[in-house]
């Protein structure tokens, strides 16, 4: 699969946006005079200080080429080795040969020895180090990417193969990045470095994991891991037949790149008995919860961590991301350090660490995983079976260096939620909103009492969760009652308007990014906002009155996914965490915790073109139905200027195919009756005595709707429908129907569209 950068002018366009950007913050002017300096140092400590252990421990230890990473090899076992210094010594001396071929020949080879000694002496390679010592000695040949996963998956990216040595990775991208940029040319070492560093800061931007502040110093990034907060933390970790072996046996495919159903193929082979509703959350498992892989349209390839974890098959790759972005994994290691405990003791205080895992499922997840990575192990202490750190385990501990947090305990029943914001928001006396409802309309909309006070009711008996759906037959009014019922809820005070906000909803919302915004990924300091975000910062800062969002035809994308975070924070007043950027990078608040004085009503239409709402939706919304339409009861009629043989005829002909349609539900709104009756006026003002104006727009707004499968009732609707047409002379709506009862006794289906 071609990567993202293996057009010339793609990658001259991240380039230029690097070299715009992040390479000309302050940060990056810190680590070019940092590391010009540094590599000034080393040219001139070779060869003569090749044996001073304080150059050695600087050179291997404190390189500012980039952050030394996460769990560090102890570098001392080496550098104490007298065979390994003398060895060492005596390659950094020997000249690089002439032929490009040769001298990356001859740096592999270097690299190679490097790796196979380093891991014999620290009990493990120092992949990290071993790229930032190399890079340091040969910088013309090498760049600041020093995590082998990081460099080939820029590396790919590029055009690279997957399993190209780390030496011949650095040279490819280097070569790439010369030939668009030209020769660096005589400008002195600090051009030279800022070449180097070029590629990391490309890396960085492609990556979109989040992690990386753009405009610090690279360098500084040192081992210590920094923690998200618990409320942004993944909440625990899925469970997984055969663990770990598992994991690695997805690798090798993932290299290459699969689609989705490859993905679900692989998962299945590994797994027979996994039920298909389960392969979704498997491929989650892997791309999220332990950042494995990740998706690029159609198609899943490995992240750095995973192209690291192919080549070491070490789950010490795993530490910095499940320490500090999974809840609970730093409670488990922290605890384990002070002393081994039972599973029992381990269970409860993971579930004090989230109240929401209210069952032992989560934990006992969790320390399967743990056990399956070797970070813990059953032992029998005084005839009990305890768990304690494994070697990996105790450097697992040595890395939390902060004090584990836990979810706060939030309010959980509705008396609970409801003595949390009791002097808040107070919504209007029915009767109040009743009356300022009749004003607003004066006349011109019918509004059924009995759902304007299921409305009031649905939307504020619970004190957070004010949320209602309002579903029928399109063109029955549901949009027009939410916006009058919200303009009411609000009518009387200043700004009534800007209280409410309609928000039609579009195919294709497939995250919460619609509603709630996002990061730009153009200018990473920005954050894109939404009308909705809007509205609900709004509502947070002004807790006493009311606000209203309206979802219009919220079904046209599926409501549980763009509302998925939203959903879950109206249950207990919960809070939405909308980024990661600085506290002063942008005016949008990393988290806003949800208002209890926001109502959204959503309106949506049963069709072909739409979803259906899950469980999830329906459990949280309070929902009224819009089929009983009354046609009589149309305040248009009275206004119409049609004569009165017209309006009547059209008044008989529609109340009688809405009594014929009604009992399949394919009966038509008022919004219909308007169309009609402006259609015939207009026409009227051209052609008065054209007696098949009736025909024809019964023909275009009303049949079209038709359509259904063999039933007793569907057969009984066109066959009262074609008597209704017949009884008033609608001869071409006649005919259209008579051919759909045809196509019914064919084929049995029947639609207006064929």
């Amino acid at each position: 699969m071609a990567g993202k950068l293996e057009n010339d002018t793609a990658l001259k366009g991240q380039l230029d946006a690097v070299q715009a950007g992040a390479a000309a913050s302050k940060g990056a002017q810190d680590w070019y005079t940092k590391l010009a300096a540094f590599l000034a140092e080393v040219k001139a400590g070779i060869p003569d200080k090749l044996q001073d252990p304080e150059f050695l421990k600087k050179l291997w230890d404190e390189n500012p080429i980039a952050a030394t990473g996460m769990g560090s090899v102890k570098m001392a076992p080496a550098l104490a080795d007298a065979d390994f210094r003398a060895w060492f010594a005596g390659e950094l001396v020997k000249p690089l040969p002439a032929d490009p071929a040769a001298t990356e020949a001859h740096l592999t080879e270097l690299y190679n020895g490097l790796r196979d000694r380093l891991k014999v002496l620290c009990g493990r390679t120092p992949r990290l180090k071993l790229n930032r010592v190399l890079c340091s000695v040969y910088p013309e040949h090498f760049t600041t990417v020093a995590d082998p996963g990081k460099l080939l998956f820029l590396h790919k990216e590029m055009g690279g193969g997957a399993s190209d040595h780390p030496v011949r990775a650095h040279k490819a991208i280097r070569s790439r990045i010369d030939a668009l940029l030209g020769p660096i040319g005589g400008a002195g070492p600090l051009e030279l470095v800022k070449r180097i560093c070029l590629p990391w800061m490309v890396f960085d931007r492609i990556s979109d994991d989040g992690t990386t502040d753009s405009s610090a110093d690279p360098s500084e990034a040192t081992a210590a891991l920094k923690p998200l907060p618990a409320a942004l933390r993944r909440k625990g970790l899925t469970s997984m037949k055969g663990g770990f072996q598992t994991l690695l046996g997805f690798l090798p495919e993932l290299n290459e790149g699969v689609s989705k159903d490859e993905f679900a193929d692989i998962i299945k082979q590994a797994n027979p008995e996994l039920a298909p509703s389960s392969l979704i959350t498997n491929i989650n498992v892997v791309s999220r919860e332990f950042d494995l892989c990740k998706r690029d349209g159609d198609t899943y390839r490995l992240s750095a961590r995973g192209i690291n974890l192919l080549e070491t098959q070490d789950p010490d790759e795993f530490a910095d991301h499940l320490l500090t972005k999974v809840l609970g994994v730093d409670h488990v290691v922290k605890a384990l350090e002070a002393a081994p405990q039972s599973k029992a003791s381990l269970m409860s205080m993971l579930q004090g660490v989230h109240p929401g895992w209210t069952t032992d499922f989560a934990p006992s997840a969790m320390l399967v995983w743990l056990s399956s990575l070797g970070v813990i192990e059953a032992v029998d202490i005084n005839d009990k079976k305890l768990l304690q750190l494994t070697e990996r385990g105790k450097r697992w501990a040595e890395l939390v260096t902060w004090v584990p947090q836990s979810m706060p305990k939030q309010a959980e029943t509705v008396a609970e939620i409801k003595a949390e914001v009791a002097d808040q928001v107070k919504p209007p006396s029915f009767a109040d909103l009743a009356k300022r409802l009749a004003d607003r309309v004066a006349g011109k909309l019918v509004l059924d009492q009995s759902l304007v006070q299921q409305l009031h009711a649905g939307l504020w008996f619970h004190p957070v969760r004010h949320f209602a759906v309002l579903t029928g037959i399109s063109g029955s009014g549901k949009t027009q009652l939410a916006q009058n019922y919200a303009l009411a809820l609000c009518a009387g005070e200043k700004e009534d308007q800007e209280r409410v906000r309609v928000i039609p909803v579009q195919p294709g919302w497939y995250d919460p990014s619609p509603l709630l915004g996002y990061v730009n990924p153009i200018q990473e300091s920005s954050y894109r906002s939404a009308p909705f975000l809007e509205l609900l910062l709004r509502a947070a800062a002004d807790p006493e009155r009311p606000y209203v969002a309206i979802l219009d035809e919220m079904n046209l994308s599926h409501p549980e996914q763009y509302l998925a975070p939203v959903l879950s924070a109206m249950e207990t007043h919960g809070w939405l965490d909308l980024h990661q950027l600085g506290d002063d990078a942008v005016s949008v608040p990393k988290r806003v915790q949800y208002p209890a004085n926001l109502a959204i009503i959503g309106t949506l239409n049963m069709d072909e073109t739409t979803h259906g709402l899950s469980d999830k939706v329906l459990d949280r919304a309070f929902t009224l139905e819009f089929w009983n339409i009354s046609v009589q009861d149309f305040p248009g009629w009275a206004a119409t200027p049609l004569a009165v043989p017209l309006k009547e005829k059209t008044q008989a002909v529609l109340m009688a195919l809405g009594e014929s349609l009604s009992p399949v539900r394919l009966h038509f709104g008022w919004r219909t009756i308007d169309d009609v009756l402006n259609y015939l006026g207009f026409h009227a003002s051209f052609a008065p005595d054209d007696a098949t104006a009736l025909d024809n727009v019964i023909y275009a707004k009303v049949l079209p709707k038709l359509r259904g499968e063999t039933s007793l009732k569907f057969q009984k609707a066109l066959q009262d429908t074609h008597k209704v047409l017949a009884d008033h002379g609608l001869t071409r709506c006649c005919a259209k129907v008579k051919s759909m009862q045809d196509d019914l006794a064919a084929t049995g289906s029947a639609r207006f569209w064929r």
